[in-house]
């Protein structure tokens, strides 16, 4: 954005966040160590900004030095997670009266949290804006590539690298086109949709040479069916995998055994249950 020549002079970069209950206050201070081995802090502000295990102070100070951070506007605001409170959350309220120019995902850790993000925001985008999904390629994910094969009349795939994939609007979607499509919950998704968004991004993936998108395309679904009820369905999916074709990234596959994917709570979704 600095070094963007066309950038209005109005411009932000606005980053919301929860900035806690992801790490404990030892191992925030663990997870920074090599920050401050660098100089960047000092051990006593390492400690007083890792107190309590919320990052907003350290990504402050980690920040505000920079010339960059006057294009910053920092949110301490949770997505909601759960159908019933996407009503109720404000998070995106800061944003009502701006137009947007790109979208970088990486908080959508629920289907809930991935409907309220995108309703609110990409109605406020103009066609040809970017939308980023850090998680895109993540076999646990599934609610982001089911929310792209429900509006894919409005987005087209542009790049990837490792899990991170690129779309464009080809039209800005009203709240209703996202509504009528994506439902509030998987539960209200019908197990064709699942199949049919497996079917459909395993071919794009394949015709346009992307392996792992291939493969992601058949997780998800799997992670979807077992989220759904279906386990016995997913574990099938899962044993006829052909596991040869996709030796590089064998990594995902044997997380998948593990567990295919996790719920609102943070709780992963075991297939002994």
């Amino acid at each position: 954005m600095m070094f963007n020549p066309k950038r209005q002079k109005e411009a932000t970069l606005e980053t919301f966040d929860r900035f806690g209950e992801y790490r404990s206050e030892e191992n925030l201070r663990e997870f920074v160590q090599p920050l401050f081995d660098g100089g960047l802090l000092g051990s006593k502000e390492a400690d007083q900004f890792c107190d309590g295990g919320s990052f907003e102070a350290l990504f402050r100070a980690i920040h505000s030095p920079f010339e960059y951070w006057e294009l910053i506007r920092l949110h301490n605001a949770a997505l909601p997670d759960l159908p019933d409170e996407i009503d109720q959350s404000t998070a995106f309220d800061p944003l009502v009266e701006k137009q947007i120019g790109a979208v970088f995902v990486d908080g959508c850790k629920s289907w809930a949290a991935t409907y309220y993000a995108m309703i609110r925001l990409l109605p406020r985008m103009k066609p040809g804006s970017l939308v980023i999904f850090q998680d895109f390629g993540w076999h646990t994910c599934f609610w982001i590539s089911s929310f792209v094969h429900a509006l894919r009349e409005f987005l087209q795939v542009e790049s990837h690298a490792d899990g991170t994939y690129v779309f464009h609007l080809r039209a800005t979607p009203k709240e209703k086109d996202i509504a009528d499509r994506f439902a509030r919950s998987p539960a209200e998704m019908s197990l064709s949709f699942f199949s049919n968004a497996a079917a459909e991004l395993t071919a794009a993936s394949r015709q346009n040479g992307d392996l792992r998108g291939e493969l992601i395309a058949q997780l998800h679904h799997i992670a979807a069916l077992a989220t759904v009820g279906e386990k016995s369905s997913a574990l099938e999916l899962l044993k006829a995998l052909d596991v040869d074709r996709y030796t590089p990234f064998l990594p995902l596959i044997e997380m998948c055994v593990e567990s295919p994917t996790y719920l609102p709570n943070g709780e992963t979704v075991s297939w002994k249950d």
